[in-house]
């Protein structure tokens, strides 16, 4: 460096919010400019970074405002205390000295005493990087294995989750408590402790919008960004009289409480946490965590249920469905129709649409619809054919004792048809190879594969489908009665794959391949069946087109 008065510019970091009050930020700063008056240098700006690791990847403004000025020319060389304040990884602390360095900017280290401009300067420096690294590595290791055995002793994991609280109410410092930041948002706030703060207990205000926010979702009426308003809108009365709006619980030191916002509930009505389960999720290959849907295992967690499964698995299911059809439709809610892709017209055999037309639902003939054709089907109301169809299945009754019996001739039929087929491959790997179209080697490993087919277990074999779909029969009464319109359409594409219509009347349907062997077998009595394709309803003489 030239013998003349340098520029110089310090950098300072802490890496943790609790920091923040303490003395590091000005320690650092302090050591920065001693070392500057003893040099006879003059300190242009010290760059801060609070509360931001320097780890790789890490997004530090206060860091990449020292580089940009760097290449500006604003100063002359940049010191910091330590180098591990600087970066705890050691491409990223090279590359950004490389930076520096290009920009004809030099580099001390106070604690250390680097001097960059020294071979032996540069050698130390690359050792005291891999050192950081090396801490920083093992620290993320220690702290993954104390978060994953956190989880399995029932233990959150993070910040306060919504709902909960420490139940240290003496000396709360929860921001929904009390305090400067709360505003005696508890009614709770300076009374006796309810918890030792070792184990979470159900906050009094935040757990009853959890408990709200679950009982609307699962009416199937409202949308999370419609649940946020009405939360957000409801006043929580407490025994005095007053009142509280619900809010977040904020992060102290980073953001104040404030609204339920969209993103928010939308996460509250996910998390299993609400269960009384804890959810752990691992890192991937590039030591990112895994994203909120990838559960990597779960325990059973040590805090007190807000909801019980039932409600959450239910909620669960509405989402999934209602990820597949719109809840709302030109900014009203969408008409949902149980029977659209199933109904189709008896006469011509194509499909029926649904449509609305002053308030009332309708299903009408394609034909019409695409103005071609000579189709006589006109439109149905859908209301009264859904509720034929519901009529229809729930006449349906099998025998108490049909599980075992669906069992036994199942799986007699699927051994009978197992041995037929193997009978018929053995029968033409023979004709192959008496007419030399296979060699000797591969007659032989032909005849292995077909002895291991013989030997084939049927025992094990699952009949999944057909146990499901005898199971939603047998109880369709009940579910039906108290399912949303949304839940009616899954269910209903369990057990049919087509239903088909004459003028107004439900003329025959057309069992899942699931259902039909039940069908066909234990109501074949009451029901005139039509063979694989289809099952009409009774007292109906049709044409095979209608079924």
């Amino acid at each position: 460096m030239p013998d003349q008065v340098l520029l110089a510019a310090g950098y300072t970091r802490v890496s943790m919010g609790e920091q923040l009050k303490g003395h590091s930020l000005d320690a650092q700063a302090a050591h920065i400019q001693a070392y500057v008056n003893a040099h006879g240098w003059r300190l242009v700006e010290v760059y801060t970074d609070a509360g931001i690791s320097a780890k790789q990847g890490s997004k530090r403004p206060g860091f990449e405002h020292l580089l940009a000025d760097a290449r500006a020319g604003r100063f002359n060389v940049v010191i910091v205390d330590k180098i591990d304040r600087f970066s705890r990884h050691l491409g990223s602390l090279l590359t950004a000295l490389e930076q520096l360095n290009s920009a004809n900017v030099a580099f001390v280290s106070v604690q250390e005493h680097l001097d960059l401009t020294t071979p032996w300067g540069k050698l130390m420096l690359t050792v005291l990087g891999m050192l950081a690294e090396i801490y920083i590595d093992n620290l993320r290791q220690e702290t993954r294995k104390g978060k994953k055995q956190r989880a399995r002793d029932g233990l959150w994991n993070g910040n306060v989750p919504f709902g909960y609280c420490k139940g240290l109410c003496s000396q709360c410092t929860d921001p929904n408590g009390g305090g400067p930041e709360g505003h005696n948002y508890c009614p709770n706030f300076g009374q006796p402790n309810l918890g030792d703060g070792k184990l979470l207990i159900p906050h009094p205000i935040e757990s009853k919008a959890v408990r709200l926010a679950f009982e609307w979702y699962i009416t199937g009426k409202f949308s999370d960004g419609q649940i946020t308003d009405k939360l957000n809108a409801q006043p929580f009365l407490l025994a005095d009289g007053s009142s509280v709006h619900f809010r977040t619980k904020g992060i102290p030191n980073r953001y104040p409480p404030g609204p339920l916002t969209k993103d928010a509930v939308r996460e509250l009505l996910q998390r299993r946490f609400y269960v009384g389960q804890i959810v752990y999720r691992s890192f991937d290959e590039q030591g990112k965590r895994r994203r909120r849907t990838n559960i990597t295992e779960t325990f059973q967690g040590k805090q007190p249920p807000l909801i019980d499964q039932a409600t959450f698995d239910k909620a669960q299911e509405l989402r999934q469905d209602f990820g597949c059809s719109p809840r709302f439709q030109y900014s009203k809610p969408a008409e949902i129709y149980p029977l659209s892709g199933l109904i189709r017209c008896a006469s011509c055999g194509l499909p029926m649409r649904a449509f609305s037309s002053h308030a009332r639902r309708y299903y009408q003939d394609v034909t019409r619809i695409e103005h071609r054709g000579q189709c006589d089907q006109l439109s149905v109301r859908a209301d009264e054919i859904e509720d034929q169809v519901a009529d229809y299945l729930n006449q349906v009754r099998l025998p108490d004792d049909w599980q075992t019996n669906a069992r036994q001739w199942l799986g007699a039929e699927e051994a009978q048809n197992h041995t037929l087929l193997v009978q018929q491959r053995w029968a033409r790997v023979k004709e192959l190879f008496l007419r030399g179209d296979i060699g000797r080697e591969e007659f032989e490993a032909e005849k292995q594969a077909v002895d291991s087919l013989k030997n084939w277990d049927l025992t094990n074999r699952k009949f999944d489908a057909t146990m499901t779909a005898g199971e939603i029969v047998r109880n369709l009464a009940q579910s039906w009665a108290r399912a949303l319109p949304i839940e009616k359409k899954k269910l209903l594409r369990l057990m049919l794959s087509a239903v088909f219509v004459r003028g107004n009347a439900l003329v025959a349907v057309q069992p899942t391949p699931a259902l039909f062997p039940l069908m066909s077998r234990f109501v074949g009595d009451l029901y005139c069946s039509c063979g694989d394709d289809g099952i009409r309803t009774r007292g109906l003489c049709l044409d095979r087109a209608a079924c």
